[in-house]
């Protein structure tokens, strides 16, 4: 799988903003500095991070799987 991504600088601008938000909310999720939440919509213990402006990465909300894809999909 690692063979198949596209490395960092080869990346448009906006997917290399997209994976530089997603890494940097996830090591301070390992640090402990951002908790995981309930989902925002239903209450699920079982949620994911969702982020509405990439440009700001610790700025999450948390959706389940079904409402973070009504997210994307609507």
């Amino acid at each position: 799988m690692r063979g198949h991504r596209p490395k960092h600088s080869e990346m448009s601008t906006e997917a290399r903003r997209r994976a530089t938000a997603r890494a940097y909310v996830n090591v301070y999720q390992r640090r402990g500095r951002l908790i995981q939440q309930p989902c925002e919509v239903c209450g699920s213990p079982e949620s994911e991070k969702h982020h509405d402006d990439y440009t700001k990465p610790l700025v999450v909300r948390w959706r389940c799987r079904r409402h973070h894809l009504d997210v994307h999909h609507t």
